[in-house]
């Protein structure tokens, strides 16, 4: 397996020192990847089995380390949303609220659970978010089969009996 080369702008004691001041256990971890690079000489691999990351994760870490230095250890802004409108509580008595609307007969619209959302909480949400939150608490889409404004039952029986059954081949 290849080593992976960290930079000399710190020597292995170092960052020893800022792993073992390290404020949190993203920033331990970084120090830790880097500390081993450099005074143990391990690939990336084994330092992702010993840390619990993988490989590709070590990898980026030393690269970003290497190119941007030690303001990269900081940096480490995760992705995705972790800000929510209402509380996992909050969300399932709205539900729970419609759901009984729903056990009323009266359909299930997103466009009015969107309204609710944005009565409760104060603000607008994206048109995603009803969805979402019906997802995350197992909601299905229900949806009548579709019928013609100008059906006429009487005539469709009339077509199925009187109709032959009969195959055309293909044009």
């Amino acid at each position: 397996m290849n080593r992976i080369h960290v930079n000399d702008t710190m020597s292995a004691d170092e960052l020893k020192l800022r792993m073992c001041n390290s404020k949190d256990i993203q920033e331990h971890n970084r120090w830790q990847a880097l500390y081993m690079a450099k005074a143990k000489g391990l690939s990336a691999q084994e330092i992702a089995d010993i840390i619990g990351v993988s490989k590709y994760t070590v990898n980026k870490w030393v690269y970003n380390f290497n190119h941007m230095g030690e303001e990269s250890i900081f940096s480490h802004s995760r992705g995705g949303n972790r800000t929510s409108f209402l509380s996992w509580q909050e969300e399932e008595e709205l539900l729970s609220e419609i759901g009984k609307q729903a056990e009323k007969g009266l359909l299930v619209v997103v466009k009015t659970i969107k309204a609710e959302i944005e009565a409760k909480i104060g603000r607008t949400v994206s048109k995603d978010y009803p969805y979402d939150l019906l997802h995350r608490h197992g909601w299905r889409r229900v949806v009548p089969r579709p019928k013609h404004p100008k059906q006429n039952a009487e005539t469709q029986e009339d077509f199925k009996k009187n109709s032959r059954n009969t195959w055309q081949p293909p044009r």
